[in-house]
Order: structure tokens, then C-alpha cells, then sequence
């Protein structure tokens, strides 16, 4: 009898779920419709950045993998702004040109459509027949200006992604998958090779780990490596000083301007303090590093394994739990396990109560939770009339304080209902399932439903098994899954 009620509640749970999700959302696939002709490996890119001209000029050698048999032409997009100087195809030391066109295109490339960038479409044909299977590298090599300065935001407080296509000039360098600095098709994980040139006393950070930095003539030499996939990739470069240390194999960094390396200790004790907790409860953390960066205009933005973060903030000690805290857990929420804005945006909202709100619970203060809690429910009661509020699951980006009302922090209350409906083992058990299962692939709300009851459903039954458990381990047992998963420090990801 106590286990069916406890089925019955969390059954209740999930009806009043529900009424608040379109039943669309619910119902989705878990991954973004997947009709391409092929996948992109790997990008080899050899930058030259010249601050002063706002100039970019780069080669790109990319290999790609061909899912369709008869594959003739492949159609990548580049930002409008760029100009492709020639493409080859590479067999050994040979290349060989290929002929290619250009169209214009737009691009709604916010998740909530609200801004569209100038970009092409290149159109490329290839010189052989290709097979399901075979892997090509081309060369492209390509130049222009990125010159769109961020303007800020009528609503908010920092300049969200949407309202900037890029900038490279002498006060900071910032390309983010908005610039379309680099040739990509939709829905493409690569992994990436990044050499940036840049002037004497410049420093370029971008995903993964720094692989060596050199001065020759007047110029910085940078290689980075990144070999987790990604989504899009985002490099920005400044006059930075670095301060850097060890902790558990991972590389935490901070990359501030001269000015506020004083304050570089002060995030690099608050980086240590999160991971040592989320860590525990969330997994391994899935990058080589983690660093705080930063930038040239009102920012706060969370990239696999680095935050960007405005220079002002930075000043102001950004370094409670809902801020540097907050943009910690994005790197297992949004940036590993990845988010399809088309099926809603469940990650913000969950952030938000680990990081917000739980981080003070499980520090034993008590009084800061509740006072999160309450104002939680302050900043909805104030910024959500009745006839504009909507379901959770139609959320997809803040553009004003309503969206932050409903889509952090009614989201975040729903999450903490859960977790009082079936139980503190239930919930932080299937939180680490959610997180193992999804590392590296898109997931929903419908994702999350699963992987809550599955742990629940375990949890009722374990009394009457005909033998003890102590919990429920979760392994990827396919092995060509568990190599690109791969190991952090000294514990593997699957």
C-alpha cells in the first residue's frame, strides 16, 4: 500500500506537471531533427585576428563524414561578412580546387528568433562520387571584417548573444556562434584544432585547453585544443593578465584585465569552492577546465569551460552562488548535456535551483535559502500578470523580466515540488542518471520525466527484491560510446 501511494503521488506530480507543459514539448523526440547529408569531424583553424582593422583572416581544414550515398554538393553556411578566397579538397599533399557559389541566407539564431544575421550559404561540388562512410578533408581558406559593436539591452542588464553578430576592434575580440565565424552546417558537433595569431600582449581564450603559446616577431602564437564536441565554438581575446592553478587535473583559470588581477585569487578559491560541491552531486566535471573571463561589454554568459562575465561585474566580487555559482553548474547543464531551445529550455530553470537556491540549503544556511525561495516567488508575483504568463515548457531565452520570472525561477519552484514529491534519494539519484545518460547529447523535458521515475520506481521496489542493494549505478557499456566519452582526471565519463 505505501509504495502504490507513493506511485499515485508521483503519478499526481506529473498530471499537475502537465497542465504547465504543452503537450507538444512533452511528447518530443529528445535530439534535434537529423536530416543531413553529412557530419562535420573535426576543424583544423588557423586564425590571423587584427584587432585594429576589425580584419579575420583564416584557413580552415575540416574533415567531414558523408551520410548520404551520391553525395555531389555540400552546402555550408559563413557569415555574410566573410568572403571565401578559394576551397580544396585534400588527398595526401594533393590539392585540388573545387568550383563553389554563394547565396544569401538569414539566420534566426537566437533560440527565440528575435534578431536575424547576415550570413551565406556556400554551396560546394565535389570533384568524385562519394559512399555512405567516407571521410573528406577540405581546405577552406577565407577573409572579411567582424565589426558589430554589442548595443545593450532596453530590458536587461548585459547583452545577451542576440545583439551582437561578433566584433573584433582594439577594445576586445568576441566570436560566438551569432558571428558565423567559421563554416558549419546545422546540427554539427565538432571537435577543434584553433591556432590564433594575435598582436604583442594579446591573449585569446576559446573551449578546451591551451596547448602552447609563443611569441615570435611582434605576434602571440596561441594553439588550442578542444576535444569534447560542441555545438558551436566561441573564442574572444583581450589584453588579458592570467592567473591559473590545479585542482584535481582541472586546469581553473582566470583571465582578467590588468587592472583587476588583484581580484584573481578571489575567483579562482569561489571556482575551487563550487566544483568541490557539484562535483558530489552532479558527476565529474565533464571539461580540462574551468575559467573566468573578462569582458569588454556587460556580459554573463556560460561556455563549455569557460564564463564570460562583464568587466563591471567582475568589479563588483561576482562570486555568490547565484552568480559565479550559477554559471558553474551551466557547465553540466547547458554545456555538456545539451538543450534543444525548439523543445523548450529546462536547463535554466534547473540551474537555477542548484545553484540559487540549493547551494544555501546544503551550506546549512538556512535563512539565505528562504530568503531565495521568497524571492522566487516575489519576482513572479511582481513581473507576471495572470493573462501574460505561460507554460515552462514555452520558454527559451530571457528578453525581459517576465521570462526570468517564469522560465528561472517558477521553473526552479517546480523542480524543488519534484524533489519534496519523491524524496532526497530519488531525485539526486536520478539528477546524477540524467546527467551520466546525457553528457555529450541533447535531452528534454520528457528526458528528465524519465529519469526521475525510473529512480523512483526503483526506490519503491527495492524492499521487495530477494536480495539488498545499496542504490543503482548507471554504465555505458558500448565501447565505441565509452571512447568518445572519455576520462576526466582520474575517473572515466561512463
Amino acid at each position: 500500500m505505501i509504495h502504490s501511494a507513493r506511485w499515485c503521488r508521483k503519478a499526481l506530480f506529473w498530471v499537475i506537471l502537465v497542465a504547465v507543459l504543452p503537450l507538444a514539448g512533452l511528447l518530443a523526440c529528445s535530439s534535434p531533427s537529423d536530416d543531413r547529408h553529412l557530419d562535420l569531424l573535426h576543424h583544423d583553424l588557423q586564425l590571423r585576428i587584427v584587432p585594429d582593422e576589425h580584419r579575420l583572416i583564416a584557413t580552415d581544414r575540416m574533415r567531414l563524414k558523408v551520410l548520404r550515398s551520391g553525395l555531389r554538393q555540400i552546402e555550408l553556411s559563413l557569415s555574410a561578412a566573410l568572403r571565401v578566397l578559394r576551397i580544396h579538397v585534400v588527398e595526401g599533399t594533393e590539392l585540388r580546387p573545387l568550383p563553389f557559389q554563394s547565396s544569401s541566407a538569414s539566420s534566426d539564431s537566437s533560440p527565440s528568433g528575435a534578431s536575424s544575421k547576415p550570413m551565406q550559404q556556400i554551396a560546394v561540388t565535389l570533384d568524385a562520387p562519394t559512399q555512405v562512410g567516407d571521410v573528406l578533408t577540405l581546405e577552406w581558406a577565407y577573409e572579411g571584417l567582424i565589426n558589430d559593436p554589442p548595443q545593450p539591452s532596453r530590458h536587461l542588464r548585459f547583452v545577451t548573444p542576440s545583439q551582437t553578430s561578433g566584433h573584433i576592434g582594439n577594445e576586445g575580440v568576441y566570436l560566438s556562434s551569432e558571428t558565423h565565424w567559421y563554416p558549419d552546417a546545422e546540427g554539427a558537433r565538432a571537435t577543434y584544432t584553433v591556432e590564433v595569431t594575435l598582436p604583442e600582449g594579446w591573449v585569446a581564450v576559446t573551449h578546451g585547453r591551451e596547448a602552447s603559446r609563443t611569441m615570435r616577431n611582434g605576434t602571440v602564437l596561441a594553439t588550442w585544443d578542444v576535444e569534447s564536441k560542441t555545438e558551436a565554438l566561441t573564442l574572444v581575446a583581450n589584453r588579458f593578465v592570467k592567473r591559473q592553478r590545479d585542482w584535481q587535473g582541472i586546469e581553473i583559470a582566470a583571465y582578467l584585465f590588468p587592472d583587476d588581477v588583484h581580484l584573481a585569487d578571489e575567483y579562482l578559491d569561489a571556482t575551487e569552492r563550487y566544483l568541490k560541491v557539484y562535483t558530489k552531486l552532479l558527476g565529474p566535471y565533464p571539461f580540462p577546465k574551468f575559467a573566468v573571463v573578462e569582458n569588454f561589454f556587460p556580459a554573463g554568459l556560460g561556455m563549455p569551460s569557460f564564463t564570460l562575465l562583464g568587466s563591471r561585474v567582475i568589479k563588483r566580487h561576482y562570486v555568490q552562488p547565484y552568480a559565479l555559482g550559477h554559471e558553474i553548474v551551466h557547465s553540466w547543464l547547458g554545456n555538456s548535456v545539451l538543450n534543444d531551445f525548439k523543445q523548450g529550455n529546462w536547463v535554466e530553470g534547473l540551474t537555477t535551483y542548484l545553484a540559487n537556491y540549493y547551494y544555501h540549503e546544503l551550506t546549512g544556511t538556512a535563512d539565505e535559502a528562504w530568503k531565495e525561495r521568497r524571492h522566487m516567488f516575489l519576482g513572479y508575483a511582481v513581473h507576471v500578470w495572470p493573462e501574460e504568463d505561460y507554460p515552462i515548457a514555452s520558454f527559451e531565452q530571457k528578453t525581459d523580466q517576465k521570462d526570468n520570472a517564469i522560465g528561472y525561477q517558477k521553473t526552479a519552484m517546480v523542480f524543488h515540488m519534484l524533489r519534496r514529491e519523491i524524496g532526497e534519494e530519488a531525485f539526486w539519484s536520478g539528477l546524477r542518471h540524467f546527467v551520466a545518460s546525457y553528457t555529450g547529447a541533447y535531452a528534454s523535458w520528457r528526458d528528465l520525466e524519465e529519469a526521475f521515475g525510473l529512480y523512483d520506481e526503483m526506490e519503491a521496489t527495492r524492499d521487495d527484491l530477494p536480495y539488498e542493494i545499496d542504490g543503482l549505478v548507471v554504465k555505458v557499456n558500448q565501447l565505441a560510446l565509452q571512447a568518445e566519452l572519455g576520462q576526466i582526471a582520474r575517473s572515466p565519463r561512463w
